[in-house]
């Protein structure tokens, strides 16, 4: 059941990210979502969880993306191990920490976006615009990120509830 809570919840990210944005201003320069997913996969979740459904969302991405492939798998998967390690030393229960974390995922990657810019296109400049966007991107990371974390992971917590409450109790 947790693994269609993820397919459910990677689709309507899917959905949200294609048409709300270009619909509403307002959601226009709105940082990548399944930045959200990597994040709590690789703090709240195990491994055997996780992995794949990264991966899943990278191939989904690179799929729509119409960039480089292997571009969106790389950066999910590279920020997973990052989000692995980091719990190694960090209170993950520490919720302080979660903007932090989710504006450094944004900034990273938009750098390996922006560099991959510089190195398949040399002759083209980074727009301006983009510091305008990435900085945007950056005050959306730090309002909502954290927030829809906590959401899911609370989600979760109530579907594993409700899931334990169908187990046969043996005596």
């Amino acid at each position: 059941m947790t693994y269609l809570l993820y397919i459910v919840v990677g689709l309507a990210i899917v959905v949200f990210q294609t048409t709300l944005p270009m619909h509403f201003r307002l959601f226009e320069s709105l940082y990548d979502l399944f930045l959200l997913s990597v994040v709590y996969l690789g703090f709240y979740r195990p491994i055997r969880e996780g992995f794949a459904f990264v991966l899943l969302f990278g191939f989904v991405m690179d799929g729509m993306s119409g960039g480089p492939f292997g571009l969106y798998m790389s950066c999910y998967f590279w920020l997973y191990v990052g989000m692995l390690l980091l719990t190694q030393f960090m209170r993950v229960s520490n919720n302080l920490i979660l903007p932090l974390v989710v504006v450094g995922c944004v900034l990273i990657q938009n750098i390996v976006f922006l560099g991959t810019m510089a190195v398949f296109v040399p002759e083209v400049r980074v727009p301006s615009l983009s510091y305008q966007r990435v900085i945007i991107q950056l005050v959306w990371a730090v309002v909502t990120g954290p927030i829809v974390i906590l959401v899911f992971r609370d989600w979760h917590r109530n579907l594993e509830k409700w899931l334990k409450t169908f187990e046969p109790e043996y005596r």
